[in-house]
């Protein structure tokens, strides 16, 4: 549902081929043909500068894609005045809430028997119980494509109370109620299993250091502790959303007796993989940083292959943990394995479907409260868009997906008093849930174009028609915007929300996927190279904003020195593509530009090791085409991506996407 002013961003095809000049006349005529009056219609700017924000000189063709050798396209209908009053769009959305809800109604109705059992065939929701990318049935997408997206699955038909399936809960690997086929029960240890304190309501929860933890307990241990508060100040939540702040602290001052062995929301191997990352900020603090990745992983391994351990989802977020840490140092290749791992894991436990029917210690603890539910939805989601960065990274295939998952959506969860040594000194309300819920949407974007324009046979011109319909549905994407995350250069001047990271991660997000879509392509298509050039000037703004702020790049995130990467990627290719005037219309040296980007990556060392490692490699300067940045070449060899037509090297070694029957075109 669009707003007049909504009508003003669209990007949209002008009906004639016959462009308008500024001044072209339009003649009114009588009822016999002649001509009586001569009118002078106003021209509106032309696409081109609409959408990327420009004014336009409204001559035909207009200066600035004469400059960019764009195609001027004008339109003559100004739909500027055709604004919709609140009444009216109001009455519509109740209308379509409405609608959608008869739908919904329907749908669990047809998914009923006459016996009033669920037939199963379909399932709780239509289409058998699958949902679309957004969280919402297909069915539903094609009558209502404009309805508002939502993660949360449709109510289902019989409670957990009544299905009696259901009641018999799931075992330990497997969704069949019965186990799998070898399925043998876990032996159970001699003596009582002591009972953890848990949170009831996270709006009522204070967080309170006891003056009882030993000497010996991670609780009380200095290093820790400043390691683990510069994780929460500079890191999250940016790809560490899964980290929930606020229960992984209870856990920590609450359940340090006996090791956090029956805590659900810390575990020891947890602590020492978030203190690798904190450690690893701050010069006094470095030296720790390796030694607590070993105890992390040590113990983590011993867990995870344990045939009797049950699986927790803190093993979930400290094998993601240590994913982020050897993405850091260049590792990728473990990276790979320690985030997949963490994903079987997670499967394991069943951490895909509703909190209520995950499989853990605490099964048999009692019901869980609402706060409970919320924590472990937040996590799943935050450890979902973990899963689909780290493969945007690596140019490898997304395990998570919306489809798949019957996880509710996210909620905004209150900050708790007691972890003020945990949080950045920000201006602004930290918010995650609205956030998240747009970082999710994008990710569908990336998903269903990876397949399109990367994997999937057809020439290079079909690639770039796909291409130009990605940068437009990411366009789109950031201009549907929340107000309070909309950003613009304006905006990204203001030194205090471009370095504050509780936001900024969200814009650097955003460049990042922009930059690995459209650097395959900048010597094909001039609309590319347009995206680029704009993405690095606003890089170069946030990174100089950033330095002039901490005065070093120690405390940044993965996010930025990725995005120096992936900008000192384009530019490279920038530059062996000179003279250009439109390179040289936006950056008059190129060779400065890529300079600037160039010593800005060497600056991310010692905090990240990829730096380093990647000035040792003899070919790193030798050989960029061969080995994307952002990749180590020994990833070339994981998957085949031979098609009836052969992709790029660069493109094989960087994406990879299962084959989706999805049309890009259809409305997200």
């Amino acid at each position: 549902m669009h707003s007049g002013d909504d009508h003003e961003l669209d990007i949209s095809e002008v009906e004639s081929d016959v462009p308008a000049s500024s001044n072209l006349p339009i003649f009114a005529a009588d009822g016999e043909g002649n001509e009586i009056s001569e009118v002078r219609r106003k021209r509106l700017a032309c696409s081109n500068c609409r959408r990327r924000r420009k004014k336009c000189d409204l001559n035909y063709p207009c200066s600035s894609c004469l400059r960019l050798k764009l195609d001027c396209n004008v339109n003559m209908e100004d739909m500027r005045k055709k604004r919709y009053a609140a009444t009216y769009v109001k009455a519509l959305e109740a209308h379509v809430s409405h609608l959608e809800q008869k739908l919904r109604n329907l749908a669990n109705a047809a998914s009923l028997n006459v016996n009033g059992e669920v037939d199963p065939k379909r399932g709780s929701h239509r289409n058998g119980g699958r949902r679309g990318q957004d969280g919402r049935n297909s069915d539903l997408e094609q009558v209502l494509p404009n309805v508002p997206i939502k993660l949360s699955p449709s109510p289902s038909a019989v409670s957990l109370e009544t299905d009696i399936l259901r009641r018999k809960m799931f075992v330990k690997g497997s969704i069949y109620p019965e186990g799998p086929a070898s399925y043998k029960p876990k032996r159970s240890e001699p003596g009582p299993v002591k009972q953890q304190q848990r949170i009831s309501d996270l709006k009522t929860t204070v967080i309170v250091r006891s003056p009882a933890a030993g000497a010996k307990a991670l609780s009380t241990d200095e290093g820790i502790l400043k390691s683990l508060s510069n994780f929460y100040r500079h890191l999250y939540p940016g790809h560490f959303i899964f980290m929930h702040r606020e229960s992984f602290l209870y856990g920590l001052f609450n359940h340090y007796d006996d090791n956090y062995e029956n805590s659900q929301y810390c575990s020891e191997e947890l602590v020492y993989a978030v203190a690798a990352l904190g450690s690893s900020l701050t010069r006094e603090l470095r030296s720790l940083s390796t030694h607590y990745y070993r105890l992390a992983k040590e113990k983590l391994l011993k867990i995870v292959f344990d045939e009797q351990s049950m699986a927790k989802i803190t093993s979930v977020q400290a094998l993601l943990c240590l994913a982020f840490y050897e993405l850091g140092s260049g590792n990728n290749q473990l990276a790979w394995y320690f985030s997949g791992l963490a994903i079987r894991v997670g499967y394991d436990m069943g951490f895909q479907l509703d909190p209520k029917v995950w499989i853990t210690d605490d099964i048999n603890t009692g019901k869980l409260s609402e706060s409970e539910l919320e924590i472990r939805s937040r996590i799943y989601w935050g450890c979902y868009i973990a899963d689909h960065f780290i493969c945007l990274l690596l140019g490898r295939t997304s395990t998570l997906s919306v489809s798949n998952s019957t996880v509710p959506e996210s909620d905004e969860l209150p900050e708790v008093e007691g972890t003020e040594e945990f949080r950045f000194d920000s201006k602004y309300v930290l918010q995650v849930s609205l956030p998240l819920k747009n970082l999710i949407i994008l990710s569908r974007i990336v998903q269903i174009f990876t397949s399109k324009i990367f994997i999937e046979p057809g020439s290079t011109p079909q690639r770039i028609e796909y291409l130009l319909k990605f940068n437009l549905k990411v366009y789109n994407w950031r201009q549907s915007l929340p107000d309070f995350w909309k950003w613009s250069k304006n905006l990204m001047r203001d030194t205090d929300i471009s370095t504050d990271p509780t936001i900024s991660y969200f814009w650097y997000h955003y460049y990042i996927v922009l930059l690995t879509f459209n650097k395959p392509f900048i010597e094909d298509c001039d609309e590319s190279k347009v995206v680029v050039l704009e993405a690095l000037g606003d890089l170069k703004v946030l990174l100089s904003n950033f330095k002039a702020r901490f005065g070093s790049f120690g405390v940044a995130s993965l996010y930025l020195l990725y995005s120096c990467l992936l900008a000192l990627a384009c530019l490279r290719k920038l530059v062996t593509m000179l003279p250009d005037p439109q390179i040289t219309a936006i950056f008059s040296s190129p060779e400065g530009e890529m300079k600037f980007f160039s010593e800005t990556f060497k600056q991310f060392s010692p905090t990240y090791d990829l730096p380093r490692r990647m000035q040792d490699d003899a070919e790193f300067e030798h050989e960029q085409e061969k080995q994307p940045l952002n990749q180590l070449s020994s990833l070339a060899n994981t998957y085949d991506f031979s098609l009836s037509d052969e992709i790029d090297d660069l493109i094989k070694q960087v994406f990879g996407f299962d084959n989706w029957n999805i049309n890009p075109t259809h409305t997200i």
